[in-house]
């Protein structure tokens, strides 16, 4: 009997550890979410959660956490999964987008050839084909849709920091750590 709640409590304590450490993760990952978006740097967000852990051991700590610690941690998971969708969603925009800037490329870069040897066969084509890529290439501006962006901007004001609220600090107790 020792034996198994010895166990029992062990995979518990390991289990707050997981959760805690899944929280401080998730924490960052939106802070620097956060802060790209402020600053105009919309791709290449990095994902919330690697796992998604707390619907897995929310059972182990219903009795630890009162009702408000729980629907604080249960919201922190639900904005954080909405923030990485749209983050998601951005970050495949993105590469789409370039995909169809290389396909535009190359359909132009056919136009130009066919135009040049038509129209002015005179026209050195590599020197054309060089200022088009040149020209092409400096355009700083790539379409982002900015419905996911205001959705991050909207869902990172709304969550809120779990580690320095009362269920983070019952957390770190039940992990055992100070």
């Amino acid at each position: 009997m020792w034996i198994y709640f010895k166990h029992k409590r062990d995979f518990r304590v390991q289990a707050a550890r997981v959760l805690l450490m899944e929280i401080r993760t998730a924490e960052e990952r939106i802070a620097q979410i956060k802060d790209k978006v402020q600053s105009g740097f919309t791709n290449d967000f990095p994902s919330v959660f690697p796992t998604k852990n707390w619907k897995t051991y929310s059972h182990l700590f219903i009795s630890d956490f009162d009702q408000d610690e729980i629907k604080a941690i249960s919201s922190f998971y639900d904005y954080g999964d909405l923030i990485e969708e749209f983050a998601k969603r951005n970050n495949d925009f993105f590469w789409v987008t370039t995909e169809e800037r290389a396909r535009v490329v190359q359909q132009k870069l056919a136009e130009l050839v066919v135009h040049a040897k038509t129209q002015t066969p005179e026209i050195d084509l590599k020197t054309l084909k060089q200022k088009f890529l040149d020209e092409f290439a400096s355009d700083p501006y790539t379409y982002t849709p900015q419905k996911t962006i205001d959705a991050i901007k909207n869902y990172t004001e709304k969550v809120g920091i779990i580690t320095t609220t009362s269920a983070g600090i019952k957390l770190k107790q039940l992990a055992k750590l100070k």
